[in-house]
C-alpha cells in the first residue's frame, strides 16, 4: 500500500537502496568467507610446512646415502681394476726375462743361419770372381 502512494522516482530510489544493501551484505559475507578460508589455508600451511621440511630432509638423506654407496662402489671397482693391472704388470715383468732369453736365442740361431748364408754367398762370389778374371785373361 505504501508503494501505491510513492512515485516512480521514489520506487526507483528504494530499489536502488535495496540493491545497494544486498550488495553490501553479499560483500560482507564474501569477506567473512575469505577470512575463514584464509585462516584455514594458513593453518594448513603451518601444519604442512614442517612435514614438507621433514620429507625434504629425509629425501636429502636418502640421496646422500645413495650417492655415497655409488661413490664407494665406483672407488671399489677402480681399486679392483688397479689390482688387476698390477697383477698383469708383475706377470709381464716376470715374462720380460723369458722374452729376452727367447729373443737372444732366436737371434743367435738366426745369426748362425745368416752367417752360413753369408759365407756361402762369399764363397760363390769368390768363385765367380775367379771365373770372370780367368775369362778376361783369356780374352786378352
Amino acid at each position: 500500500m505504501e508503494l501505491l502512494n510513492l512515485g516512480a522516482e521514489e520506487i526507483l530510489q528504494r530499489q536502488v537502496e535495496e540493491l545497494e544493501k544486498e550488495r553490501k551484505e553479499l560483500n560482507q559475507r564474501l569477506k567473512a568467507q575469505e577470512k575463514k578460508v584464509d585462516y584455514l589455508e594458513r593453518a594448513k600451511r603451518l601444519v604442512e610446512i614442517p612435514m614438507l621440511k621433514e620429507l625434504f630432509e629425509k629425501e636429502k638423506e636418502k640421496d646422500k646415502e645413495f650417492w655415497q654407496a655409488q661413490e664407494q662402489e665406483r672407488v671399489q671397482k677402480l681399486v679392483e681394476e688397479h689390482e688387476i693391472s698390477l697383477q698383469h704388470c708383475k706377470r709381464l715383468c716376470r715374462m720380460h726375462t723369458d722374452r729376452d732369453e727367447f729373443l737372444n736365442q732366436l737371434k743367435s740361431s738366426r745369426r748362425s743361419e745368416i752367417e752360413k748364408k753369408l759365407n756361402d754367398f762369399n764363397a760363390r762370389l769368390e768363385v765367380e770372381r775367379k771365373n770372370r778374371l780367368a775369362e778376361r785373361k783369356e780374352q786378352r
